[in-house]
């Protein structure tokens, strides 16, 4: 490459990079000072710190949790139909079918989408999961409600947990081809160093970035089980109203003011289904919070509560709760 234009290029980037993604630092000192889950006490005041924060700016956010794995296609390409690599799509594939389920297939309808919600409990438990739910659910045979499948030991790695999760898997399924037990685990490590690694975010964007986008209430029927196709889904998303109209047809928006509290008062902008956005993000207009692994949080209140290096770990999080509330819990 041409050494003016490798500089002019890294130069570009350099720019871009200091421009896009930026912490919202108020958000984040907030969070680092309750420190979500840190005690089970403190959860829903952070919450609700959170939410008093965001209802009183100007400029509310919506939110979106996103795993590790996606940061740097956010920095680079904004929110826009984020993607699994090819060779995670394979392996996830591979592991899936060897248990006899059906293999994890990409969408082939190219409008760009993406799940949000105002900010609150729901971006963070996105947040702060291992790996996306289709990943967990179909390639690691997890529950939807994300409760750990075995328990934990105190100083196991995130990574050693999963493989041995697959492991346990690999082992009592009945439906699985034996013959591809020592493959399924290689590809089990590669997978798992995906995603098992960084820190994960809660991206931020402005609601008023979006007022001009399309948007609706959960997706539109057909998209997500790519039942439609790409013609007719393109006509659904033009039919829609945009973020704008949403928020004025609920008074939240009038005169171009952003009535901040109004927003929380309507149960459809803070569900777990959310609000599909139907257009690309910049990475310009995002900001972010980094947060802490679910999985770490639990190593963490374990070790708080006197358990020691190799001990096990309880599945039950609510039992971990109320250990952790009671003054004269001792192990």
């Amino acid at each position: 490459m041409n050494k003016n234009i490798y500089f002019l290029k890294t130069l570009k980037d350099y720019f871009t990079k200091l421009k896009s993604n930026k912490v919202d630092k108020n958000i984040q000192e907030i969070y680092d000072h309750y420190k979500y889950g840190y005690d089970f006490d403190m959860d829903q005041e952070l919450l609700d710190m959170l939410v008093e924060y965001n209802s009183k700016l100007d400029e509310p956010y919506f939110a979106t949790g996103q795993n590790s794995y996606y940061n740097e296609q956010i920095e680079q390409n904004g929110l826009s139909r984020l993607t699994l690599k090819e060779q995670d799509i394979e392996d996830a594939n591979f592991i899936a079918t060897s248990f006899g389920k059906k293999p994890h297939s990409s969408s082939n309808i190219s409008i760009p989408i993406v799940y949000t919600t105002l900010l609150g409990t729901t971006e963070f438990n996105y947040a702060s999961q291992s790996f996306p739910a289709s990943i967990f659910e179909d390639v690691f045979g997890c529950s939807a409600d994300h409760s750990l499948p075995i328990q934990p030991i105190v100083g196991e790695s995130e990574q050693d947990y999963y493989l041995r999760v697959m492991e346990y898997q690999v082992d009592n399924s009945p439906n699985f081809i034996k013959e591809n037990k020592e493959e399924v685990l290689l590809r089990t490590k590669r997978l798992i160093n995906s995603f098992c690694k960084g820190k994960n975010r809660v991206y931020l964007i402005s609601v008023r970035d979006l007022l001009n986008l399309k948007c609706s209430f959960g997706d539109i029927n057909g998209l997500r089980d790519r039942s439609l196709s790409e013609e007719d889904a393109i006509k659904k998303v033009e039919s829609l109203k945009s973020v704008g109209d949403m928020l004025s047809q609920s008074f939240i928006l009038e005169s171009g003011h952003i009535n901040s509290s109004g927003l929380y008062a309507d149960p459809n902008l803070k569900s777990e289904y959310g609000v599909a956005i139907y257009d690309k993000i910049s990475p310009l207009l995002i900001k972010y919070i980094e947060v802490e692994r679910m999985y770490d949080m639990i190593q963490r209140k374990a070790m708080d509560l006197g358990y020691q290096k190799g001990e096990q770990i309880p599945i039950d999080i609510n039992y971990l709760k109320e250990k952790v509330n009671s003054a004269s819990f001792k192990k």
